[in-house]
């Protein structure tokens, strides 16, 4: 049917942190293929650009989105979980957080990605009228650093 199934790592789950996402790659085949979420990899203290440049080949999907590193501080401090994380605000607009989207441009570029992107923002609960401006301030920033 063409469909590609992909693993996604994500908080609050039991593959969350760079070295449980690493150990999956090692102990899976190379077919077997991940989904990088930008801000659930930096929500635990990795690093997207890096693991992105590490282990393109494997990731054909890419999720993007941001975190407030001092949010996600507060929630690691106090060992919350996701469904708080986002009611406090952990996820933000690209342009707002700890993830460098210019560098992730400029590694998709080095590594011909070709993959699905996919930009996304975690929040919840939401007013109505809150996604629609945050969306279009968002696909501007990310028009601006040269995304689609």
């Amino acid at each position: 049917y063409g469909v590609t199934p992909v693993f996604h790592p994500h908080t609050d789950t039991h593959v969350e942190y760079d070295d449980q996402m690493e150990a999956f790659l090692a102990e899976t085949e190379p077919s077997v293929q991940m989904v990088l979420d930008t801000g659930h990899h930096a929500f635990r203290g990795g690093d997207p650009v890096s693991f992105m440049r590490k282990h393109y080949r494997r990731i054909p999907y890419l999720h993007v989105k941001n975190v407030d590193p001092t949010v996600t501080k507060e929630v690691e401090e106090k060992g919350l979980g996701m469904v708080d994380a986002v009611a406090m605000g952990a996820f933000v607009e690209p342009g707002e957080g700890i993830v460098d989207f210019k560098a992730l441009l400029g590694t998709l570029h080095d590594v011909g990605y070709t993959g699905i992107v996919m930009v996304e923002q975690d929040m919840y609960p939401v007013p109505f009228d809150k996604p629609l401006p945050i969306a279009k301030r968002t696909r501007k920033y990310l028009r601006d650093l040269g995304y689609g």
